[in-house]
């Protein structure tokens, strides 16, 4: 809204019924309907009135003439009945022509007004809907209607905000306090495995069994309470402190020759399709490297043997595009809004080991990085695809 509205506002407060803005629109067009008549009006009247004042002065020289004998004539019909008519049709085309043009110029100026409005709005729900609370419309709540509903999307995303980061702090806190305690669980396993080695004569097949479930479980919760940690401390953005120049196909080339054995012995091929000249952009090397490998096993545990896996780098315009595609059995695509979710898994009943964050950490990278991630589909298989902007 104009800094002058708003400060006249603030003098004197606009009443309620004067708040929406269909009155205020209906207000407008009458304003500008009486004002139109009244320029129109006057206009006519002030183009007349210049002809007639052209046709007095006619009049007056030509009886001056005739007064001093240089002329002989008096026209009898100085005033031409077509002549009236053809002024004040020309009188009314000029002023309508004119009160259209300063119709028109509120009304686009209202409209132009009311759609920043709408689209201010707009761009702050689709921001809040990628998961940025911090968007705000900024607008007053003492304007029209749809101030007022920005006002009121600007008091619930912030009110929103402050509920997700409570959630968020709530469970750091909880993963940090839960962390020690699982640490030392895992500890005193391992010790009464070490022990339980030691007089295996003693002991039978089912207590052992038991015990290495209990240290798989255990092992298997601290790695998850890690990467809570890990994602609560990527999304805070702290590790951008640590951005530097990084070559993405080093980057690449690195995890290819990480995991093309570990993709043979699964009886899968691992190929990598990258371009030859460097590809820089900014960021957390460690980060990128544990992004990529992410995305690798879940090719490798997801997909039966025999498949075909693809690592893929290249640039496009001013982005680094990087592909992971597989021709294993993909996800249905209701499930690839819930993909990148914590703790989501597609199968739950499955015992693959799998964490539920694999996708969740590799977006929140991707975020960090201020890059964007989508999934589609091979057909058969899976793809992921990451864009970041180079330098």
């Amino acid at each position: 809204m104009h800094p002058l509205i708003v400060r006249i506002q603030q003098i004197l407060p606009i009443p309620t019924w004067l708040r929406s803005s269909a009155m205020q629109q209906g207000l407008m067009f009458i304003m500008v309907s009486v004002i139109s008549l009244l320029l129109m009006s006057s206009l006519t009247v002030a183009y007349v009135d210049y002809h007639l004042d052209k046709v007095n002065n006619n009049i007056e020289h030509n009886v001056e003439a005739f007064m001093l004998g240089t002329t002989t004539e008096i026209n009898k019909e100085p005033i031409d009945e077509d002549d009236i008519i053809d002024v004040l049709a020309t009188g009314f085309i000029l002023s309508g022509i004119l009160v259209v043009l300063f119709s028109s110029a509120i009304v686009i100026y209202m409209t132009r007004l009311n759609q920043s409005k709408i689209d201010r709005i707009e761009k702050v729900l689709r921001a809040a809907a990628d998961g940025e609370l911090s968007a705000r419309t900024m607008m007053s709540s003492q304007g029209n209607d749809l101030t007022r509903i920005g006002s009121t999307i600007d008091e619930m995303l912030s009110r929103l905000q402050n509920v997700v980061a409570a959630m968020s702090d709530i469970s750091t806190n909880i993963a940090h306090e839960l962390k020690t305690p699982i640490t030392r669980l895992q500890y005193n396993l391992l010790t009464l495995n070490e022990m339980a080695e030691t007089h295996q004569e003693n002991l039978d097949a089912n207590f052992s069994e038991q015990l290495e479930l209990a240290l798989n479980e255990s092992s298997r919760l601290a790695n998850i309470f890690d990467a809570l940690l890990r994602i609560s401390q990527i999304k805070s953005g702290n590790r951008r402190q640590r951005f530097e120049t990084i070559n993405m196909i080093d980057i690449v080339q690195t995890i290819t020759e990480i995991y093309t054995d570990v993709a043979e012995d699964a009886g899968m091929s691992l190929t990598l399709a990258a371009q030859v000249e460097p590809i820089f952009i900014q960021g957390d090397r460690e980060l990128l490297i544990q992004q990529l490998a992410n995305l690798v096993e879940n090719s490798l545990r997801y997909c039966p043997q025999a498949s075909k896996l693809k690592l893929s780098c290249y640039t496009n315009n001013d982005s680094v595009v990087i592909t992971m595609a597989d021709n294993g059995p993909g996800i249905d695509n209701q499930e690839k809004n819930r993909v990148f979710e914590r703790l989501y898994r597609i199968n739950k009943s499955r015992n693959d080991g799998g964490l539920g964050i694999g996708l969740t950490l590799v977006k929140a990278v991707t975020e960090l990085h201020q890059g964007e991630i989508k999934l589609y589909d091979c057909h058969p298989g899976l793809g992921v695809e990451i864009r970041y902007h180079c330098q």
